[in-house]
């Protein structure tokens, strides 16, 4: 075995990989692409970025549906209760959802993220201490949770806030409070939930003083192609019909005023003569001619570009554009359905974490037991037609005597899940309150007990005084 020492690369030896035909010049620094490089040439969330951001999502309505479509469809259906809660109490987490618009308010800052890049929900709870201090949940009074406010990223600062350096800490590189502008009041970071749009390195995260960017970033070029050419077919109407006159010395009529005027005069009156009676008037040396731009293929360029800003938004052509989708027999189904697939991800990812989270602070808030079973499920965006709505109504209904029969499931479970799915709406709670007490083995109505009992000794009296008046009977 050989004892030489295997040889290190020095750094003045160059390593390049890549393909390369130097008769192509290809891959070569005469290559002309082998210049083109990535450059951030807008940075839409620094400092006065919201003022173009504001300009796009107020006056361009690609860029506001962009902004706007996912954190609608992804409120649009909301969330049910799932787990093993009493109907009452469910009633009552839904009218306290809707006493604080928790789905507007989520949906209002999630728009502002995906807008400014961040946005935040700020809670205003009665836990005994001040805002600046972290949140102490099991301390939430009944009726603590007062109110929530959507607030977007340029009516908070953190630019004097010192982020989380213990990395073991859930909020690790995290700003641990807020302040709000032009006020002394922090608010700790976990009296708040935190949107947040495209997220970045952390690097870059920290050279945006903590914050994300907006979606409408990386959509810029995309926008700005499809808004000139849009804007460009539209000037090209105006020069439909191009009229071209030739006239013998036009340059030494425009040399001198009377000249310039003279054949202001002399082409008006021609104008004037071809709208009335569509007919030109023409000297002998005079020459006419006129030509019409054609619009072929533009229809495919704006159709392009417009696929291009659909692939970037992540928001395909049948919910961004409204148009239907193109091929032979192609409707378009698909891709709402792998949309929707992907809409119930994103729900699952960002909102899951905050709801539950919230969950806890409104169960307290309510004074619920803190061991209530409060699972919940994304509702479908996806709407069944009547036909789909009864098969799978079927198939829940022979799954469910599946159970009753193995005897895993009681009748009153089956009878919450009618009540909670709306599949039967006049389920009542009296109704599952006698259901669950007949279960139970509970006596549901001592009312007719009891009258029964004393129908059935008067029977007996009566049977017995007809035997004594007659033997035979007896």
């Amino acid at each position: 075995m050989s004892n030489e020492k295997a040889k290190i690369l020095t750094d003045d030896i160059e390593c390049k990989d890549g393909l390369e035909n130097l008769v192509a010049q290809l891959g070569t620094e005469q290559d002309k692409r082998s210049h083109s490089k990535f450059v951030k040439s807008k940075d839409l969330s620094g400092p006065g970025g919201e003022v173009e951001l504001n300009a796009m999502y107020r006056t361009d309505w690609l860029c506001g549906k962009v902004v706007d479509i996912i954190p609608d469809d992804m409120t649009r259906e909301w969330r049910e209760f799932t787990g093993e809660i009493e109907p009452d109490v469910v009633n009552q987490l839904v009218e306290e959802e809707e006493r604080l618009q928790l789905s507007f308010n989520f949906n209002l800052a999630h728009k502002w993220a995906r807008l400014y890049g961040t946005a935040f929900i700020v809670m205003s709870i009665d836990d005994g201490q001040t805002p600046d201090m972290p949140l102490d949940i099991s301390k939430v009074k009944e009726g603590g949770l007062r109110h929530i406010k959507a607030v977007d990223r340029h009516r908070i600062s953190n630019a004097d806030v010192v982020p989380n350096s213990d990395p073991l800490s859930k909020n690790y590189g995290m700003p641990e409070f807020y302040r709000f502008n032009e006020t002394s009041i922090k608010i700790h970071h976990s009296r708040v939930l935190r949107f947040d749009g495209i997220r970045l390195p952390y690097d870059e995260f920290r050279n945006n003083n903590y914050y994300s960017d907006s979606v409408l970033s990386r959509l810029y070029d995309a926008v700005t192609n499809f808004n000139t050419t849009t804007n460009g077919s539209a000037s090209m109407v105006y020069e439909t019909n191009v009229d071209i006159m030739k006239v013998k010395g036009l340059m030494n009529y425009l040399q001198t005023p009377e000249g310039e005027s003279l054949i202001r005069k002399r082409f008006a009156m021609a104008s004037t003569l071809k709208s009335f009676n569509n007919m030109m008037l023409l000297d002998n040396e005079e020459e006419y001619q006129s030509k019409n731009n054609t619009f072929a293929g533009l229809p495919d360029l704006l159709d392009r570009f417009a696929l291009f800003l659909s692939a970037a938004s992540d928001i395909p052509a049948t919910r961004l554009l409204g148009s239907s989708a193109s091929g032979l027999n192609a409707t378009g189904e698909g891709d709402l359905k792998n949309y929707y697939d992907t809409i119930r991800s994103a729900q699952k990812q960002e909102y899951k974490p905050l709801l539950d989270y919230f969950d806890n602070i409104m169960a307290m808030g309510m004074g619920l037991p803190e061991d209530s079973d409060l699972k919940y499920s994304f509702k479908s965006l996806f709407q069944m037609t009547p036909k789909e709505t009864a098969d799978l109504q079927l198939v829940n209904a022979q799954r469910d005597q599946i159970y009753l029969d193995r005897g895993v499931i009681t009748e009153e479970i089956v009878a919450k899940e009618l009540n909670q799915s709306d599949t039967y709406s006049n389920i009542t709670d009296e109704y599952l309150k006698e259901l669950e007490d007949f279960e139970n083995g509970f006596d549901t109505d001592s009312d007719d007990s009891e009258f029964g009992n004393e129908q059935e000794s008067q029977e007996r009296e009566e049977e017995e005084s007809k035997a004594n008046k007659d033997p035979e009977v007896s």
